[in-house]
């Protein structure tokens, strides 16, 4: 077992003799400092230290410090306090990485997320609970594939730090009346034909033509010679060139804060107006806050908040003319863009005209677009047919 150790000064006329009466008492001498004729130091085993009082007469002795197991027991009980406010601390972030604060269903299919984010919250898998065994998740799984075995396909239910990342895929159920549905194409809106790409059906509309809304792209009946032969369902894609105009009033000091898309969960003390984050090191330049209290305490202005901080940017703008109307056409065209689907573009566009205000400019701009036309209109099968 390791012996504490201590420093000791003593001082006092005829030090010799009093290190001769240590000796012979057998206490132990580790190692002696001469400091001068009248006063040493001497490190002893601090059981030796009672002895040494015993036999002090007239020296006066005093401990100068601890060493070993005594110096760590003396820090510990000194910084107490210290030590339990850490152990708590740590205890309770322990407690709070297992609890869950948000859901992730990812998901196109709003009607089965819906569905499934209810059934999730019967098994206890919601937030601000805390988190399931590996064991649980799958016995969870396992029931709501059961539940759900024709409308989900497959379920994946991942833990990730303090959120849950559900992932599915719909069951797709071949829907054998549609498939024999027959149709013609039609257009969608009003537009210029500027490609047909199709794979069953009969052309009637060339590129280039102009069609109005419902008006027949494709159809389903197959003419030859003037006789229907047959009736399909036509399939493929349109694009046409349609046309819209957009007013736009852009001023010349413009002022926006918006999402970034980043968020992050916030643990905050609040005491009277100090807020004071726990372990965000990290902080956004500007934030908007959505906060839930978590713990109150009736006694006193204190408050355990989680807040959710949605990142976000500034726009400040001040424009003259020119950059006025470059930034209005620019913020056009997003508006423009924000519509279109994957093949969809804008052609051209051109500024009608323009109205100089006293914080602003009007625009009024004319675009050409070239979009998915293709829409469908069920028909009956032909059934007078020649033999």
């Amino acid at each position: 077992m390791i012996r504490s150790k201590i420093n000791v000064n003593i001082k006092g006329n005829n030090i010799e003799r009093f290190i001769k009466r240590l000796k012979s008492n057998n206490i132990d001498i580790i190692s002696i400092n001469y400091i001068s004729r009248d006063e040493i130091n001497v490190k002893i085993y601090k059981n030796d230290y009672d002895k040494l009082l015993s036999i002090k007469t007239i020296y006066d002795i005093s401990i100068i410090n601890y060493m070993g197991a005594e110096k760590i027991k003396i820090n510990i009980f000194s910084n107490r306090f210290v030590i339990i406010s850490i152990l708590i601390g740590f205890i309770f972030l322990y407690f709070l990485s297992n609890i869950i604060f948000n859901i992730e269903i990812i998901t196109s299919d709003n009607d089965l997320k819906s569905k499934l984010y209810m059934e999730l919250k019967e098994y206890g898998i919601e937030e601000y609970k805390l988190k399931k065994s590996y064991e649980s998740i799958q016995n969870i799984k396992k029931n709501i594939l059961s539940k759900y075995r024709n409308e989900i396909e497959w379920l994946e239910i991942e833990v990730v730090g303090t959120k849950y990342i559900v992932k599915f895929e719909p069951r797709i159920i071949n829907n054998n009346i549609q498939n024999k549905s027959f149709r013609h194409i039609i257009a969608k809106k009003d537009s210029v034909i500027k490609s047909i790409n199709i794979s069953s059906g009969q052309i009637i509309k060339n590129i280039n033509s102009y069609v109005k809304k419902g008006d027949i792209i494709v159809s389903g009946y197959i003419d030859l010679n003037g006789n229907i032969k047959d009736t399909v369902a036509s399939n493929g894609v349109i694009y046409g060139e349609v046309w819209y105009k957009v007013k736009i009033d852009y001023p010349y000091k413009y002022y926006e804060e918006y999402k970034t898309g980043k968020y992050k969960n916030v643990f905050v003390f609040k005491f009277l107006n100090t807020n004071i984050e726990l372990l965000n090191f990290n902080k956004y330049n500007t934030k908007f806050v959505k906060d839930k209290t978590l713990l109150r305490n009736n006694l006193f202005p204190i408050k355990f908040i989680l807040e959710k901080q949605y990142q976000t940017k500034k726009i400040i703008e001040n424009n003259n003319e020119k950059e006025l109307i470059e930034k209005a056409i620019l913020y056009a065209n997003k508006k423009i863009e924000k519509r279109l689907n994957e093949g969809e573009y804008i052609n051209s566009y051109k500024v009608l005209n323009k109205v100089k205000k006293d914080n602003s400019i009007e625009l009024n701009i004319f675009y050409s677009v070239i979009e998915n036309i293709t829409d469908y209109q069920i028909i009956e099968r032909y059934e007078n047919l020649e033999e």
